[in-house]
């Protein structure tokens, strides 16, 4: 082996650098929509995805510092 000769490397297929670009491009932007979804979200929403996990509505409404007569209301 030649001191300058490098190691033979596949090359990717034109269609395999498009999806990784596309992939890399999109990831990011999907990670802002989530977390602007998060941070607005309305009350009933939290409360309904909270119950959805499996919380009690007493957990709920510590973890969201409401009543519980609040959360059965949003869960009504």
């Amino acid at each position: 082996m030649h001191a300058c000769a490098v190691p033979n490397r596949t090359r990717r297929a034109p269609e395999t650098m498009t999806l990784t670009l596309i992939w890399w491009g999109l990831l990011p932007l999907l990670l802002i929509v989530a977390l602007i979804d998060l941070a607005t979200m309305s009350q009933a929403r939290r409360v309904r995805m909270h119950r959805r996990a499996g919380m009690t509505q007493a957990a709920i409404a510590d973890r969201l510092q409401i009543s519980r007569y609040r959360v059965r209301q949003c869960l009504a």
